[in-house]
């Protein structure tokens, strides 16, 4: 299988080269002003020799998004496995287009590009109930969603119904890649998502049956490990993750959310465990590994700059800002 990766793989390591490290994330958050700050994303190949301004730096960082799946796309056109990414940006769109038809506007303004589906023609799809070009996931999202909504009207079903179907399509990739470093990872990643939804739900005094609609399967850390811990606080709970990927994730982010509520600690703990799994591609000379490790990548480090621009425009200090941003992969 990693002979068919020989090309892509050159590609990836020589656009590692660009990628952002720790370093360079420590002068955007000492920049003396957002332009300053902005150089750094333009040194790095965003905005395409362009200057970003302050003010339009979201455009960038969004640009550097759309450029990333289109980067994959031309290397590994057939590698279904980096659907994984994409995914998610398909269900965003059914969610923003189920959204603005229930209250009456368009929301084509707010679609994103990067997903399997173009969101233009998505949006038509959707309007017109025709399910053929969509997965069968894809199609239950929608029909569940608008039954669900008729019944409640509550818009947080559409996001419920959309991101358990979401993982259900890209399990179902993961299965037929074959290949196990792409399953670690989607465990993985299946495991952070169920964690934040437990600290939030816990957080919020939902009773159990709420957490249960919305676990993820399919992830290292099982249902009976979250149900015999719901009456427990994030550090009680903690205790139960030894051994698991996120147990310093669970353990860290207990301190601020016993202290202030605050799961900022939380996100970026997990976060930061995605990127020390894919590290190990960086030993990987040829096949999907090194390409989805890339990709992990730049989008943490895109995360990365939104989070110290976005702190910096609101006037966060320095110091909150270097804890807040993610772990490099260099």
């Amino acid at each position: 299988m990693g002979t068919d990766y020989t090309f892509a793989c050159a590609r990836v390591r020589g656009n590692e080269r660009s990628l952002i490290n720790k370093d360079k994330m420590l002068v955007m958050i000492d920049a003396k002003t957002m332009e300053d700050a902005c150089k750094v994303l333009q040194e790095a190949g965003y905005g395409e020799g362009e200057v970003i301004l302050p003010s339009a730096y979201e455009k960038a960082l969004e640009a550097e998004t759309t450029k990333l799946y289109e980067f994959l796309h031309s290397i590994a056109p057939d590698a279904e496995e980096l659907n994984i990414f994409r995914y998610p940006f398909d269900y965003h769109n059914i969610k923003t287009l189920l959204k603005a038809e229930f209250l009456g506007i368009s929301g084509r303004e707010i679609l994103m590009s990067g997903g399997t589906v173009p969101a233009d023609t998505l949006a038509v799809l959707v309007k017109e109930r025709n399910y053929m070009p969509l997965t069968s996931h894809m199609k239950a999202a929608i029909e569940e969603s608008l039954d669900a909504h008729a019944r409640t009207k509550d818009p947080q079903s559409v996001d419920l119904i959309c991101d358990k179907y979401c993982y259900e399509d890209i399990s179902e990739t993961v299965d037929a890649s074959g290949s196990e470093f792409v399953r670690g990872y989607v465990r993985l990643l299946i495991d952070t998502i169920n964690l934040k939804t437990f600290a939030r739900a816990r957080r919020m005094n939902q009773p159990w049956s709420f957490f249960g609609d919305v676990f993820i399967p399919g992830g290292n850390i099982s249902e009976k490990v979250f149900i015999a811990g719901y009456e427990e606080n994030l550090t009680q709970f903690a205790s139960r993750l030894s051994g698991y990927a996120l147990a310093e994730a669970a353990d860290g982010g207990s301190t601020e959310l016993k202290e202030n509520g605050g799961f900022t600690s939380l996100e970026k703990l997990c976060d930061d465990a995605l990127i020390r799994y894919v590290k190990d591609a960086k030993y990987v000379s040829f096949g999907i590994e090194p390409i989805l490790a890339y990709a992990v990548a730049k989008q943490m480090e895109i995360k990365s700059a939104r989070i110290i621009l976005a702190g910096k425009k609101a006037g966060i200090n320095e110091g909150l800002l270097r804890e807040r941003v993610r772990e490099t992969y260099g």
